[in-house]
């Protein structure tokens, strides 16, 4: 059977008659509650994104680009993640999917949901009347 919302779930067939399978139980249990709270390294992750960014940069909305600032992980349980965009309302959903499978090849987090939100950065020349 196919998990599609969550790719790379791990199967483990058992049997309740002959208790075949009960020693990859356990193992495999293990593995998806380290995964779900995996915490990953802001630095690690943002070398990452600078790659996959480089490698396929997010589209043109407009006539300008959209740009993908920096990275970091928000929670576990399960992995949440945020980036910070100069327009993340423009950053089309197949760009987001992308990002999240090369996050789950890369990090490895297969058998679990990656929540990955698009917040506005701060723009650093912005007029502050204080």
């Amino acid at each position: 059977s196919s998990l599609s919302q969550l790719p790379g779930v791990m199967v483990v067939t058992i049997s309740a008659l002959t208790g075949a399978g009960m020693a990859r139980l356990l193992p495999a249990v293990i593995k998806a509650h380290d995964t779900w709270n995996r915490r990953l390294p802001t630095g690690r992750l943002n070398r990452w994104f600078a790659g996959v960014v480089e490698h396929h940069p997010p589209p043109v909305a407009k006539g300008r680009r959209i740009r993908l600032r920096y990275i970091t992980q928000v929670n576990t349980r399960p992995p949440s993640f945020v980036i910070f965009s100069s327009r993340p309302e423009k950053l089309p959903d197949s760009y987001r999917r992308y990002l999240v499978n090369d996050m789950r090849k890369t990090f490895r987090l297969d058998g679990v949901p990656v929540r990955l939100m698009l917040r506005r950065g701060e723009n650093p020349y912005a007029d502050n009347k204080s």
